[in-house]
């Protein structure tokens, strides 16, 4: 954790910022988000986002029909949800064949309001950050007391256990021991952003009011992916974490 970052965060309020829409991916505040960029008009954003503040929003498109209906009528664009996450370029790298390898740190959330007229290939979009005032503090691990103390005993051997229980039915292997290392707050924004989710569990996840919100939240959706392993979000484009959409 870092105070750079919780100080950045609160200094850090644009008005208007270039948005990232893509399905199936969320972006919480202290946690790393590893891209790769390979659409033009997403190269030209990260080139845009390198010459200034490195800014850039992540945002899912709506999915439910009255979302849709309520934003960008006129533009002709795809609905976005009203919460997306804000987040910094803190790595960056350029393959032979001219893709872009980028990290993502997030700083906090933000009100998705609208469409910005741009001159850019790619969309930019007005926020707010109203009401997130507290996602600077997740930057030095005191936005919940649980995430100082680890959380209880209880909360931790509940956590475990849906995600073990989650991780059989995914079929992959988890090192355990590592994890135990991690606190609870971390390990559960990691997972939430890592989990594949369909984009309206993830979604549920960003706008949780805090930490232990989070977490059975969590808890809840690990337990039903595992039983039903059917629900999981696993189409050909929204799976694909690096294919952006509209």
């Amino acid at each position: 954790m870092s105070t750079h970052y919780k100080s950045l965060t609160k200094r850090t309020n644009p008005e208007i910022i270039p948005i990232f829409p893509l399905n199936g991916t969320v972006l919480l505040p202290a946690c790393d988000l590893p891209l790769n960029i390979f659409e033009p008009r997403y190269l030209n954003m990260i080139d845009d986002a390198l010459k200034s503040d490195r800014l850039i929003g992540m945002i899912q498109l709506a999915d439910n029909p009255q979302a849709k209906e309520e934003t960008n009528i006129s533009s002709g664009q795809p609905g976005l949800v009203k919460i997306g996450g804000l987040g910094r370029i803190i790595q960056f790298s350029e393959t032979e064949d001219g893709r872009y390898l980028i990290v993502l740190k997030g700083l906090k959330r933000f009100h998705y309001l609208e469409d910005v007229t741009a001159k850019t290939p790619y969309r930019c979009a007005r926020v707010s950050f109203e009401g997130f005032e507290e996602d600077a503090a997740c930057h030095t691990g005191k936005h919940m007391p649980s995430a100082l103390s680890g959380g209880s005993n209880n909360d931790r051997a509940a956590l475990t256990l849906a995600m073990k229980s989650f991780a059989k039915a995914l079929g992959v292997k988890v090192d355990w021991k590592s994890l135990a290392e991690i606190p609870m707050a971390n390990l559960v924004d990691q997972a939430a952003m890592i989990s594949p989710f369909k984009p309206a569990d993830k979604q549920s996840l960003l706008e949780a009011l805090g930490s232990d919100e989070r977490r059975r939240l969590l808890i809840g959706l690990m337990h039903l992916y595992a039983t039903n392993p059917g629900d999981r979000h696993n189409s050909d484009q929204d799976s694909n974490p690096q294919r952006p959409l509209q």
